[in-house]
């Protein structure tokens, strides 16, 4: 089984400045959901007999989270190199941008994809539906714990009200989790062996993606005829349809799934939004 931890290299605080808008960035590295989807996916690798593949998305300087993912026990890891300055337009788009980066770096379709739920700097939780989206993967968010039951693996997540949810995860499956499980502490020699490990870095790919174009949706327009009234008063409420005797709502059902699309298209056509059948 092939696992993916996807960790971000993310600043941990932004300031905005309330005059200006401009943004002041501290140090980066990663947060406490990132190290528990980490640990998550070491555990599970160790059960399921499979390997660990940590990526992340950053400068060299990003290599740092990356050595500390070999350290914990982490099989391969790999960097997407890419530097973008904090900016309010780039945290807007960040999940997106994220999730197109790592998949480049994937050669094939991984079993499963460990992330945490939300980055330090954006906190949108965008970048699992994305890379989810992107893979043709299932998703399960919000993950507080991670099980195995025989080869297959249980995803629990919290619900409102202290209630639980138990998820049966197929393969492939997109993961993000919560913090709260701590990252497993690495001995002095895996630590020494992963400062001397080469870190693989891939270039970003700059193609730009399909262009989407929302337009708001307008009901298809109908034609009235013009106010006949005398005053104006009157034309107005013509043209308002103040005069037109209406037919108060009603309840229709319960239906049956036939019969329910009969009763609104029976509405559609007595208003005027679909022409009756021609028999």
């Amino acid at each position: 089984m092939q696992i993916v931890a996807a960790l971000s290299w993310s600043w941990q605080r932004i300031e905005v400045d309330p005059l200006t808008g401009a943004l002041d960035a501290d140090h980066r590295g990663v947060n406490a959901a990132e190290l528990a989807a980490l640990e998550h996916a070491l555990r599970l690798a160790e059960e399921l007999d499979g390997r660990v593949l940590a990526v992340t998305v950053g400068p060299p300087e990003a290599d740092e989270v990356l050595r500390t993912a070999l350290a914990a026990g982490a099989h391969e890891a790999i960097r997407v190199e890419r530097d973008t300055p904090p900016d309010a337009r780039w945290l807007a788009s960040n999940g997106a941008e994220t999730a197109r980066a790592i998949t480049t770096a994937l050669t094939t379709t991984p079993d499963l994809v460990l992330c945490g739920d939300r980055s330090s700097d954006g906190a949108t939780g965008a970048t699992p539906a994305f890379l989810a989206a992107r893979l043709g993967a299932a998703q399960a968010l919000g993950v507080v714990k991670l099980e195995t039951d025989g080869r297959a693996i249980l995803a629990h997540r919290r619900l409102d009200g202290g209630s639980r949810e138990v998820l049966r995860l197929p393969a492939p499956a997109v993961v993000s989790v919560e913090g709260g499980t701590r990252l497993r502490r690495a001995s002095l020699p895996a630590v020494l062996a992963a400062q001397r490990t080469p870190i693989r870095s891939v270039p970003f790919e700059t193609r730009p993606g399909p262009m989407v174009v929302a337009r708001p949706r307008r009901p298809r327009p109908r034609e009235l005829p013009p106010p006949v009234a005398p005053t104006a008063h009157r034309r107005i409420l013509e043209l308002t349809g103040a005069l037109v005797e209406r037919t108060p709502p009603t309840i229709v059902g319960p239906l049956s799934a036939p019969e329910a699309a009969d009763a609104l298209l029976g509405y559609l056509q007595r208003h005027g939004y679909l022409k009756a059948e021609q028999s």
